[in-house]
């Protein structure tokens, strides 16, 4: 009785040794067929299939993604330079002007400080400093080559130019003048610091797309 059910259990243990070989073998090889291509993507119909690309179809995508990026950023370029413009033309009417700030039309100063309303002694050195830095930013998120009497100009950095837009505010603050006069003397500081955020915006889009670009698997035949 011993061997006949010895016998009769052999073909079953069998048959299951057989099937979790094949299950652990099939696994192994769907996990490395996934960690050698790293675009699996979730099908449009929801199901939860994951749809793997070939190489080819990799490359056009990533295209896809480059052009679509280059895109964007250049129009985020051309969107920052107009306000860049507008404002500089806005900074060089205000040099032509009586130079008081442009806030007293919307919030008009208070009659009791009338000192305080007076315009700065030294607007015109500080509005063609604020000219300067428009064009520093300019070049900031266009670079471009510009040379002046045979010396290449470049944009000095973020740090210098935030440091270059306080000197106007500060020695607004320091004179005592009237708020509206101060915050006139912000608008370059927040435009530098507009200007930083939007080009950090516009490199980590690029490092993104060449971080997917090297994700990309490359197979002889493939």
């Amino acid at each position: 009785m011993g061997a006949r059910a010895f016998k009769a259990s052999s073909p079953q243990s069998t048959t299951k040794f057989s099937q979790d070989t094949i299950t652990q073998s099939l696994t192994t090889s769907m996990q490395t067929v996934r960690k050698r291509n790293p675009f699996t993507f979730q099908s449009d119909d929801g199901g939860g299939d994951q749809v793997v690309l070939d190489e080819q179809e990799q490359i056009e995508m990533v295209e896809r993604i480059k052009q679509r990026n280059l895109t964007s950023n250049a129009q985020n370029r051309v969107s920052l330079q107009v306000v860049l413009g507008l404002s500089c033309i806005l900074h060089v009417i205000y040099w032509f002007s009586d130079r008081r700030s442009p806030l007293f039309a919307i919030f008009p100063p208070s009659r009791q400080t009338a000192d305080a309303n007076t315009p700065l002694d030294i607007s015109g050195v500080l509005t063609y400093l604020t000219v300067l830095i428009h064009v520093n930013l300019s070049l900031i998120i266009h670079p471009r080559s510009v040379v002046i009497a045979g010396r290449m100009i470049r944009a000095i950095g973020f740090l210098e130019t935030f440091g270059w837009s306080a000197v106007a505010p500060l020695i607004s603050i320091y004179l005592g003048k009237a708020w509206q006069t101060t915050v006139w003397w912000c608008a370059s500081g927040l435009l530098t610091y507009v200007i930083y955020v939007a080009h950090g915006w516009i490199r980590k889009a690029d490092e993104d797309v060449l971080r997917l670009d090297k994700l990309r698997y490359r197979a002889a035949g493939a």
